[in-house]
């Protein structure tokens, strides 16, 4: 693979727990507590590629495709930080939840996402 075939323009959010000092956080539980809030991390341009999907079918006219997954690949050294299910990625509006993460060889080259798309919370 090239660093041509990147051309998605991608971002990685996580869920990021408030400071104990800050008092600024909006949300808060039933009982008073700091929700964790998304944060962006990174964002960058990654090669993008469609896996499979699965179909919600009664006839085949009624065919729908109901979850779709992706497979998303960049550049190592672009985000070399472990990549966790409290990370997602947004492109193009649309968020993709991580299943795994690949490199192949641990040779630190390129990284490997596989992803489902997902409804916003």
């Amino acid at each position: 693979m090239n660093r041509g075939e990147c051309k998605h323009f991608i971002e990685i959010w996580e869920e990021v727990s408030p400071d104990s000092d800050s008092k600024q956080t909006t949300k808060k539980n039933r009982m008073g507590e700091a929700l964790p809030e998304p944060k962006k991390v990174a964002e960058f341009f990654a090669k993008k590629e469609f896996r499979g999907g699965g179909l919600l079918t009664g006839r085949m006219a009624d065919s729908v495709l109901t979850e779709t997954t992706q497979k998303f690949t960049w550049p190592y050294y672009e985000y070399p930080n472990p990549i966790a299910d409290k990370n997602w990625i947004i492109h193009e509006d649309k968020k993709y939840q991580i299943l795994y993460t690949l490199d192949e060889g641990n040779k630190h080259e390129w990284l490997q996402v596989f992803t489902k798309e997902k409804d916003y919370d």
